[in-house]
């Protein structure tokens, strides 16, 4: 008799789940009423719709790490930057956990620069040189400081090979260049960059004191008074000044002017960065 009242048990409730009488699923929690988060409203919103309320929130707050850099200037060091980002799913949850008519302000997760101070003040100076700016006429003068500028804070990584003309890219008036006196036909004249060989001539000779694989130079129509004979290279539209980073390390340009005088020097970063 037992055993028969078990088994109209165990069917009636085989029958109640067929016929879909399961318990009521719990509600899906909401964010209270009234709840902001830096006046993003998001009360009454579920997880999913608070992440989504948030994103533009994240997207205005993202403040990106700034790695340490050379001065253009003077090629002291310039600090390091973290930056930061909106933790969305941190702050979505606070949301949901926030009585009635909070305001809350969103949760950070930190980002730290790729390139810190640190690491330029411990990386090995590999080969530098230095030249005299003899010419110093505005335009001239000018033009080396921008190239300067443009290899300035260049990174090479391990077994890569740099391209002078990648990196600074073409001579225009909308980029800053000006006219200035170039070797044109055995003799002299005019064009936009003119001056931006002395600095891929200096870059070439910190390359060679820093015992790298040059793969592309070419030397000058006549002879320059900057630097020594057999140690100019020249660039131009189908000129390239290009040469391999041979180190198990990635590798650093710091390039500026300072009085009349141009520093390119090559630095390793200690690290593996």
């Amino acid at each position: 008799m037992r055993i028969a009242l078990a088994a109209v048990v165990i069917i009636g409730c085989l029958l109640m789940t067929a016929c879909g009488m399961q318990p009521a699923p719990k509600p899906e929690p909401r964010v209270a009423a009234a709840v902001t988060v830096e006046e993003v409203a998001v009360g009454g919103l579920t997880r999913a719709g608070t992440a989504a309320a948030l994103q533009e929130l994240a997207a205005a707050r993202y403040e990106p790490p700034v790695d340490a850099r050379f001065a253009d200037g003077d090629g002291t060091v310039v600090a390091d930057r973290d930056g930061r980002m909106v933790d969305v799913a941190a702050t979505a949850e606070a949301a949901l956990a926030a009585p009635t008519g909070s305001a809350l302000t969103a949760a950070y997760r930190p980002l730290t620069a790729a390139l810190t101070a640190g690491d330029l003040a411990a990386a090995r100076q590999a080969g530098s040189y230095t030249t005299t700016i003899l010419d110093a006429s505005p335009g001239r003068l000018e033009n080396i400081v921008l190239t300067a500028a443009l290899l300035n804070n260049a990174a090479i990584a391990a077994g890569a090979e740099f391209s002078f003309n990648s990196r600074t890219g073409e001579p225009t008036r909308e980029r800053g260049f000006r006219p200035a006196v170039v070797f044109v036909d055995g003799g002299h004249g005019e064009e936009l960059g003119g001056g931006m060989c002395q600095v891929s001539s200096t870059l070439y000779n910190a390359v060679l004191a820093a015992g790298l694989r040059v793969t592309e130079r070419h030397a000058h129509s006549q002879p320059v008074s900057y630097v020594p004979p057999g140690r100019d290279a020249t660039t131009y539209t189908d000129k390239d000044l290009r040469f391999v980073n041979t180190t198990r390390r990635t590798l650093v340009l710091r390039s500026y002017v300072a009085g009349r005088k141009l520093h390119v020097d090559i630095f390793v970063l200690a690290g593996g960065a």
